[in-house]
């Protein structure tokens, strides 16, 4: 049989072997060995030289996964660390590109060989079509991950910084400070609308919330910050002074900031380690404007609407549009209304809606939606975040990501009635949050909290994912 199909990939006939069936048979054959086994078809029909040569390359691709497989098969961070590692993810989009353009001319010379000019006009046709669907089906899963590889390099290289030193977890925890950023051409610096420590067990991922509200007052700086200067004995110059006003204070400091680009960003970050006692690794800044086009990138995000939500500030309350009661998915503008309303609310509600909103974003971006809209994702984060976190810890992060989903959350928040915002006791606060910290790592015992449909119940919480 061998050597007929040789004698046939020479040219040679018989009345049997070349009969209209047979000739159909084997264009069909050549054409789904070349799919499943790249270079059997040109084997079963004598080209050995292009054959030989497709089936060692592929059982090379082949082996190599297979290896990798094998030898990172424990080492989650470390292969997720590929994925965001600009020089890997040129070399995959060339690589892919390549294998794709092979890949079609072996498809072409398969099509070639399987003689489609000497069928019938309904075979050669279905013969021709397959191959081209084939193709098409290539070329196009080729370019969407060409696409999603250039658009992801693109976003690592111009969000992450590279080649900066890393931070080293401290007591085995990564404290990664959230900032969600109002600044607008129409107002004076940096008001951070929000600030959030996410502090992160180093090894199970487990997280813990410690939220600050923008009007805490008296707020310490931390050991051997430079504000300590001017202010040795906290930001106590009144009722303005503010924690969401450091930046601004601060912002023109390059006298106490010598070497920094943002004064003012590294006098907030002195503050929040001052009024929590957490050392902070990194900063992730979140223009809360482009946080609607994350939200609409996964498609929307599915929140339990406890309160009825204003969609309209004190400026433009002719309005009177909402977000009504009940469970429901909310596109972009309407996630950024559920975290940042306060009409016929207050700050410390609409905090406590913010973590919830985090909660349900971080369980519902799952690997597959990801995936699935891998370059809005990408494109919508350029918009979205700046932020100290260097590209070579990006793997690591994302596997405490995944370790972290089907965890309790736990909570602490700086806000009445559990502490005075004007004067805060810190040293309370300090113990409240190693609590929370205690709590999370398994050395205190948990506790359920009473059921508060008003928000704020998420603001101080064993499992933030119950209370929202």
């Amino acid at each position: 049989m061998t050597h007929r199909a040789s004698l046939l990939g020479r040219g040679y006939t018989d009345s049997h072997l070349d009969s209209p069936r047979i000739r159909f048979r084997r264009a069909l054959m050549l054409c789904l060995l070349t799919v499943l086994v790249p270079g059997a078809g040109h084997l079963a029909v004598g080209r050995r030289v292009v054959g030989w040569l497709a089936l060692t390359l592929w059982l090379g691709v082949l082996a190599g996964g297979g290896y990798l497989l094998w030898r990172y098969r424990s080492d989650r961070a470390e292969v997720i660390g590929w994925f965001t590692d600009p020089d890997v993810l040129f070399t995959a989009r060339i690589a892919i590109v390549t294998v794709a353009i092979l890949w079609g001319i072996l498809f072409l010379d398969a099509w070639r060989l399987a003689s489609p000019f000497r069928l019938n006009f309904v075979r050669a046709a279905l013969v021709t079509v397959l191959n081209l669907a084939i193709i098409g089906g290539v070329a196009g899963s080729t370019a969407y991950a060409s696409q999603v590889i250039k658009v992801s390099r693109e976003t690592v290289t111009q969000v992450f910084p590279e080649n900066v030193p890393t931070s080293e977890p401290l007591k085995g925890r990564y404290n990664i400070l959230l900032i969600g950023s109002d600044a607008r051409a129409d107002r004076a610096g940096v008001r951070p609308d929000s600030l959030t420590v996410a502090s992160i067990d180093a090894d199970t991922g487990k997280v813990v919330l410690v939220s600050l509200p923008r009007n805490l007052q008296n707020v310490p700086f931390s050991k051997g910050s430079p504000m300590l200067q001017v202010y040795p004995n906290g930001y106590n110059c009144g009722p303005t002074c503010l924690l969401n006003a450091v930046h601004t204070e601060a912002q023109n400091r390059t006298d106490l900031y010598p070497d920094s680009k943002d004064p003012g960003l590294e006098a907030t970050i002195d503050a929040v380690e001052g009024a929590t006692d957490l050392k902070v690794n990194y900063y992730v800044m979140v223009n809360l404007n482009g946080f609607k086009g994350l939200v609409d990138a996964v498609g929307g995000v599915e929140m339990d609407v406890k309160t009825r939500i204003a969609m309209f500030g004190h400026d433009d309350a002719y309005k009177q549009t909402y977000i009504e009661i009940g469970k429901q998915k909310l596109d972009g503008q309407q996630a950024l209304w559920y975290a940042r309303s306060r009409v016929q609310s207050d700050d410390y509600t609409r905090m406590g809606r913010q973590k919830c909103l985090m909660a349900a974003m971080a369980d519902q971006l799952s690997p597959t939606t990801v995936l699935r809209n891998a370059t809005k994702i990408a494109s919508s984060g350029k918009e979205l975040l700046s932020t100290t976190i260097p590209q070579q810890e990006l793997g690591q992060f994302a596997d405490l990501a995944l370790k972290s989903r089907g965890t309790k959350i736990r909570t602490v928040s700086i806000v009445p009635p559990q502490f005075n915002t004007v004067t805060p006791d810190y040293v309370a606060i300090h113990a409240a949050i190693q609590k929370a910290i205690d709590k999370s790592e398994g050395t205190l015992p948990s506790k359920k909290g009473p059921k508060d449909d008003s928000g704020r119940a998420s603001n101080n919480s064993d499992d933030l994912k119950a209370t929202c």
